[in-house]
């Protein structure tokens, strides 16, 4: 069966990092003394959120132009339909990762994409940051991002969830009560 996420050409500029990811995959993980072996972890894992933070960017600037579908010279309806067909994402999956690259790259959490491609948030924080200030107003949620973006590094993304959910009803307390 050919993979949807793999049939077409490798893009320009990519070839090092497929190259990278291949090195570490023939690594013996086995040689490798423990405490190198558990720093590898914790590198990894800062590198693979800064990649998907890349990788949302990347799908921002694709939503911004209407590009869905361009690889192969069709016009997507969406892009979050073009995600769901093109690597088998489930709709609420596929719909966050098109929110959250809006958010962060096109609307009101700059910021946020900054430390998340900086390696200095987990993409998990900043899709709670997104879904979280989506049905602020812009300047309100541009406000409190530096205040949530300094608790972004001291608490876990379900406790961050409950700070924006707080933060919502300080914010619009009408809405809180309905």
């Amino acid at each position: 069966m050919k993979s949807n996420t793999h049939s077409m050409q490798e893009p320009a500029g990519l070839g090092r990092l497929t190259a990278a990811v291949q090195q570490l995959a023939a690594q013996d993980l086995d040689a490798l003394p423990d405490g190198e072996a558990a720093a590898r972890v914790l590198v990894l894992r800062r590198l693979l959120d800064r990649l998907e933070g890349q990788w949302l960017r990347e799908l921002a600037a694709v939503d911004g132009r209407g590009a869905a579908g361009a690889e192969d010279g069709t016009h997507a309806d969406s892009t979050a339909g073009w995600l769901r067909g093109r690597l088998r994402a489930g709709h609420p999956q596929a719909s966050g990762w098109v929110r959250t690259a809006r958010a962060l790259f096109r609307g009101p959490l700059g910021g946020t994409a900054k430390a998340l491609t900086a390696g200095e948030l987990s993409v998990a924080h900043a899709a709670v940051l997104a879904a979280g200030t989506a049905d602020l107003p812009a300047g309100t949620a541009a406000e409190a991002e530096p205040v949530l973006l300094a608790a972004a590094g001291r608490v876990d993304p379900p406790r961050l969830r409950r700070l924006v959910t707080h933060l919502r009803d300080v914010a619009d307390p009408d809405a809180a009560d309905e």
